[in-house]
């Protein structure tokens, strides 16, 4: 079978390394598991000699074809044929749900913002990513990696750092190493649902400019000026010299909430926020 590099498919081929992820998963017998793009399956036949279930979701129709012949009468897996960009999957999982998988390269950011989006879904998101991704997931305040997909990210989730898997795990052979992060829910999010979209205004605004500090960075945000600003950034206790790296999720989702209560009852338009 060969690849599509249109969807990113880099098979994993080592068994040493799924058993690796395995352990590293700390999956119980009662679980239920989403595995995004199974591929041809390696992945798949370690998971459900471990848990209760699990739901694989494959867009490719050979490999969705392949898969279904492969595990055949498999009481605990359940395959669908789908885009987890477009699919509602949390019409087949349930709350608790862990997801194990081996992200496609081209759209792991995407599909990791959409865990946010439903992260009430699921417990533990155990993924391999590429190795930037996972270090901007993993990445410390202050650190070069840090970055607004660090922040977004950390509001619904406390992510752990687990291990490198280098290209030759993989064919095709790719070009950049791998890296397994857990992303562990927090029991409350930072940021309720409801703000996400103007906090995600706010980070987005400041790191646009990473090299600025927040009091040029954040003038782009609608209804600002400099008046404004200083004082959104005094009730939220943000040092606007500061540059965007070295703000917490917190300290983002303060500076959003002041934003909101100032400038939303003045008529300023939220549409796109």
């Amino acid at each position: 079978m060969r690849s599509k590099p249109s969807l990113g498919q880099n098979f994993l081929q080592n068994v040493s390394v799924v058993e690796k992820i395995i352990s590293f998963a700390q999956l119980r017998p009662d679980d239920t598991v989403l595995e995004i793009g199974p591929g041809k399956g390696i992945l798949t036949e370690f998971l459900a000699r471990h848990v209760k279930l699990v739901v694989a979701i494959e867009k490719d129709d050979h490999l969705f074809e392949g898969l279904i012949n492969r595990f055949w009468g498999s009481p605990n897996i359940k395959f669908i044929h789908g885009d987890i960009l477009k699919y509602d999957i949390k019409r087949h999982i349930t709350k608790g749900t862990k997801v194990v998988a081996n992200l496609p390269y081209n759209i792991a950011s995407l599909i990791i913002m959409g865990f946010i989006e439903d992260a009430f879904c699921f417990s533990d998101i155990i993924i391999m990513v590429q190795k930037e991704v996972g270090e901007r997931i993993c990445a410390t305040r202050g650190s070069k990696s840090y970055s607004a997909f660090t922040v977004i990210v950390s509001t619904c989730f406390d992510p752990i750092p687990g291990f490198i898997v280098t290209p030759r795990n993989f064919y095709p052979i790719p070009k950049v190493d791998s890296m397994v992060v857990r992303l562990r829910s927090k029991k409350i999010p930072i940021v309720e649902k409801a703000d996400m979209d103007m906090f995600k205004k706010i980070v987005y605004s400041a790191f646009r400019a990473r090299r600025k500090m927040l009091k040029n960075s954040l003038m782009c945000l609608p209804g600002i000026d400099q008046g404004l600003l200083q004082k959104i950034a005094d009730l939220a206790h943000i040092d606007l010299s500061l540059r965007p790296q070295h703000l917490s999720p917190y300290d983002f989702c303060r500076m959003s909430k002041v934003y909101k209560t100032l400038c939303i009852p003045d008529n300023i338009t939220t549409h796109g926020i």
